[in-house]
C-alpha cells in the first residue's frame, strides 16, 4: 500500500468515526429531548394532581365550613324562636294568674262554683268511700259548708255514700291560687286539680295554638286545620 492510499484509507476511518459520533451524539440528543418530555410530564401530571387535591381540600373545607354555619344558624333561629314562644306563654300565664286572683277577689260566687267542680273532678278519679280535702286556707270555711251538696251530688253520680274530709294539717299554698288535692284515707291515691294545674294543663294544650298566633299556621300540623 503506497502513501496515497494510505492517507484515502485514513480519511475514511476518520469519516466513519465522524459519522459514528454524529450518530451517538443524535441519539444522546434525541434520548435526552425524551427525558426532557417524560420529565416535563411527569412535572406538569405531578403539579395537576397537587392543585385538585389543595382545590379539593379548600372545597371541602368550605363546604363543612357552610354546613357548620348553616347548622349554626338554624339552631340559633329555632332557639330565638323557642324563647319568643316561652316568654309568650309565661306573659299569658302571668296574665292569667292576675285574673283568676281578681275572679277569687271580687267574683267570689262564681269561684265557688269552679271549686266545687274541680273537688268533684277530683273525687271521681279517686272513687273511694272516704276522701280528705286538701285547700287553701281561705277555702276551708265555705267548702266545708258546701259538703253536704257535695255528698249529695256524688250519691247521685256513683252511688257512693262518701264521706269527705278537710285536712286541717296541711294547706295548699296560696300560690296554687286555689283548687283542691283530694286523697284516699291512706294517701295512696291522690289528685291534683288546682288552679294553677289546670291552668298549665290548658297551656300544652293551647301551645299549638299560640305557636300559630305568633307564627302563623303550620302546614304539617293537621289537627288544627277546619277549626
Amino acid at each position: 500500500m503506497n502513501e496515497s492510499q494510505k492517507i484515502k484509507q485514513l480519511d475514511r476511518m476518520v469519516k466513519f468515526i465522524e459519522f459514528e459520533a454524529d450518530d451517538i451524539i443524535k441519539n444522546i440528543e434525541s434520548k435526552s429531548e425524551d427525558e426532557y418530555h417524560m420529565k416535563k410530564n411527569e412535572m406538569i401530571l405531578k403539579g395537576k394532581m397537587e392543585i385538585n387535591q389543595f382545590y379539593n381540600k379548600k372545597t371541602n373545607l368550605i363546604n363543612r365550613t357552610s354546613a357548620t354555619m348553616i347548622a349554626e344558624q338554624m339552631t340559633s333561629a329555632k332557639m330565638e324562636i323557642l324563647n319568643t314562644r316561652d316568654k309568650y306563654i309565661k306573659s299569658v300565664l302571668a296574665d292569667v294568674n292576675k285574673e283568676l286572683l281578681k275572679m277569687r277577689k271580687h267574683r267570689l260566687r262564681y269561684y265557688r262554683e269552679i271549686l266545687k267542680k274541680l273537688i268533684l273532678q277530683a273525687m271521681y278519679q279517686v272513687v273511694e268511700q272516704e276522701v280528705c280535702l286538701i285547700l287553701v286556707s281561705d277555702d276551708v270555711e265555705y267548702v266545708t259548708l258546701m259538703i253536704p251538696e257535695l255528698k249529695q251530688i256524688y250519691l247521685a253520680n256513683t252511688g257512693i255514700n262518701v264521706k269527705i274530709n278537710i285536712d286541717k294539717s296541711i294547706k295548699l299554698p296560696t300560690q296554687e291560687i286555689g283548687g283542691v288535692v283530694v286523697t284516699s284515707k291512706d294517701r295512696r291515691v291522690h289528685v291534683e286539680n288546682t288552679l294553677v294545674v289546670r291552668l298549665l294543663y290548658l297551656t300544652q294544650q293551647a301551645i299549638p295554638i299560640i305557636c300559630t298566633g305568633l307564627f302563623g299556621p303550620n302546614p304539617t300540623r293537621t289537627y288544627l286545620r277546619d277549626t
